[in-house]
């Protein structure tokens, strides 16, 4: 019996160590959880911070491509000229390059999904390049990391060239995942001289000017044109002058069907409504129409990527399609006052003919011109 009580009071001795041994190891893993605890929430806020300055630095990304977009051409070779305005070093990580206005032919058709080459957009990247973008060997490109500050940085891009005619959007991909683009041929920022601002409807490559001295006309012999927004009316004769532009990357040739349709507003009946057809661009007053021919189009140019847009001077004049002197247009006193005008164009472009309308000029017609205008 002695040696049993002795074996109990040994048992509540051990109780007890083994009881303190537990409540010590519950205290130690509330003390490391909560330990743990600050040690996510720290590392939470570290990468919170870092995110945070991740995207600051990507925000002061500010690399901008400089007119004329590309530049310095080789048959394999081209430099894109960049300014960095932001407050951080710029690294390229890939450019894009996509063919938006393929002009036929396997020269044309670089960079778009029917290219056995590229197979849909060009993908350059630094290096070596990965891949034959167009069967002049693999593209790549070079001077992609452009330093804060840095003005006119060329990066150079091997393996191909945007000289054959099409259209293309070039897309410059940071390592941060901002994305910079320009088109080449260069969008051209027209500018005629206007102190009052420039007026300019735009339709496919074309830009039709409409300011007080791009709307033009002259009566009689006039050798020299005046704003046509007020003509005279009394039954005299008139040719319209219109100065346009073509911003494609290929030519504009104008078809006789090209024509603008007039109608008097708030009236109706015959004599109420004159269409103009398009003569030949050497017609200078009513008195020499020269009728339009197809067979000797007038045929727009595309403008530089680099300067002014080339203007070209095209006249209506005849109220019959392909018509010649005689046929000069005139309005009849009877209907004095606004008409509303549409410019309907007819033209071949890269091969296809189409054509767009050119709505809601507006233009007063008055016998007493031009006091009355």
């Amino acid at each position: 019996m002695t040696i049993y009580r002795r074996f109990v009071r040994a048992k509540k001795g051990m109780s007890t160590v083994f009881g303190g041994l537990f409540f010590v190891i519950l205290i130690l893993m509330g003390f490391n959880l909560m330990l743990w605890g600050f040690i996510q929430y720290d590392n939470y806020n570290s990468t919170l911070r870092s995110m945070n300055q991740n995207d600051q630095l990507a925000i002061s990304e500010n690399l901008v491509p400089t007119n004329p977009g590309a530049q310095n051409f080789t048959s394999t070779s081209f430099n894109i000229p960049v300014n960095n305005l932001g407050g951080t070093t710029v690294s390229i990580a890939r450019i894009y390059i996509t063919n938006v206005s393929p002009i036929g032919g396997a020269q044309g058709t670089h960079c778009t999904s029917s290219d056995p080459n590229s197979q849909g957009s060009c993908i350059i990247d630094t290096g070596s390049g990965t891949q034959n973008c167009a069967g002049n060997g693999n593209c790549y490109f070079t001077n992609g990391n452009v330093a804060a500050g840095v003005i006119n940085q060329l990066i150079h891009v091997k393996g191909l060239t945007l000289t054959d005619g099409s259209g293309y959007k070039v897309i410059l991909s940071s390592t941060r995942g901002r994305l910079f683009s320009f088109f080449y041929p260069w969008p051209i920022a027209a500018s005629n001289g206007n102190s009052g601002g420039t007026f300019v409807s735009n339709i496919g490559p074309l830009s039709i000017y409409f300011d007080y001295t791009s709307f033009n006309f002259t009566q009689g012999a006039q050798t020299t044109s005046q704003s046509a927004f007020c003509v005279p009316s009394s039954n005299t004769q008139i040719v319209f002058w219109v100065k346009i532009a073509n911003n494609g990357v290929s030519s504009v040739t104008l078809k006789d069907t090209t024509v603008m349709q007039l109608e008097a507003y708030g009236v109706s009946g015959f004599g109420q409504f004159i269409t103009i057809w398009l003569v030949n661009q050497t017609t200078v007053n009513p008195s020499n129409v020269i009728p339009y021919s197809n067979a000797q189009p007038t045929v727009l140019q595309p403008s530089p990527p680099n300067g002014a847009p080339t203007f070209t001077l095209i006249k209506f004049g005849s109220t019959a399609q392909d018509g010649g002197a005689g046929t000069a247009p005139s309005f009849k006193s009877s209907v004095d006052g606004n008409w509303i005008m549409f410019m309907g164009f007819y033209y071949t472009y890269q091969g296809l003919t189409q054509g767009e309308t050119i709505p809601f000029l507006d233009i007063k017609t008055t016998t007493g011109y031009p006091g009355t205008c």
